[in-house]
């Protein structure tokens, strides 16, 4: 299986405005798509961001306005955590690193996982 952007597994969404212009955004539910567009600019600032992955209910129909945004970060430097602004307070965001998840998990990713940021352009 191909790994990330198996786009037969999911449905394609309305972007929620014109100001949604990130990579993939047809594939994340769009009461998440602002939230991944505000975390684009963290993304381009850290230099040590490879590629980021939404997984989840994020890139699923059954998202709600109590889901969370799971994201997985593919990084350079296994050391250095990724830090960010984005996310208004109360807005939950759950930052997985793909060097530190379990095999299960990165299978699930791999399998279902939507690329939202790729900076050299291996995913898309």
């Amino acid at each position: 299986m191909k790994k990330y952007n198996n786009f037969d597994l999911h449905f394609i969404f309305d972007r929620k405005n014109d100001k949604i212009r990130f990579l993939h955004a047809e594939y994340v539910h769009p009461l998440k798509q602002e939230l991944v567009q505000a975390f684009q600019q963290d993304f381009q600032e850290d230099g040590n961001v490879k590629a980021a992955i939404v997984f989840g209910s994020g890139v699923e129909f059954r998202c709600n306005s109590y889901s969370d945004l799971d994201l997985c970060i593919e990084r350079y430097d296994m050391e250095k955590p990724f830090s960010y602004n984005a996310g208004a307070a109360g807005e939950a965001v759950d930052v997985l690193y793909a060097d530190r998840i379990g095999e299960r998990l990165r299978r699930e990713i791999e399998e279902k996982g939507i690329v939202v940021y790729d900076r050299e352009g291996c995913y898309v």
